[in-house]
């Protein structure tokens, strides 16, 4: 099953304090490397970077992204279809930001589940997640 990567997962797998959790998500990174089941939305990469940026500066946050690029994940552009499903989900949940959408549609389009600890995808209907 296709899993897609959410900000927070790249965030902790870069960021956590915690050494048990960046070893559950050093491994899950490792597993669908190897099942070749994990996708980076692009919309992931720019919220990651604007993230590591604000919390390590510009340099990391280049070296960070680099990293997650050269990782061997499927890249998941915005397509139309992808649009458009996130935009139905915005308009029905107005609560939930659009990117969390975007990465909810790029899940439903893949028939895949979120990789995220994120509250807000457990509010969509039909949205499978999964965390570390």
């Amino acid at each position: 099953m296709k899993e897609i990567l959410d900000t927070r997962f790249f965030i902790e797998l870069f960021f956590s304090t915690d050494a048990r959790v960046l070893e559950l998500a050093r491994k899950r990174l490792r597993d669908l490397r190897r099942r070749r089941e994990g996708v980076l939305p692009t919309l992931v990469l720019a919220e990651f970077f604007e993230q590591a940026c604000r919390r390590a500066g510009k340099r990391e946050a280049s070296k960070a992204s680099d990293a997650i690029l050269a990782g061997g994940l499927e890249l998941s552009p915005l397509s139309p279809a992808i649009a458009r499903t996130a935009g139905a989900l915005r308009c029905e949940h107005r609560r939930i930001p659009m990117a969390d959408c975007i990465v909810a549609a790029t899940a439903t389009e893949a028939d895949g589940r979120v990789v995220s600890d994120d509250p807000h995808f457990g509010e969509l209907r039909g949205i499978r997640t999964a965390w570390l």
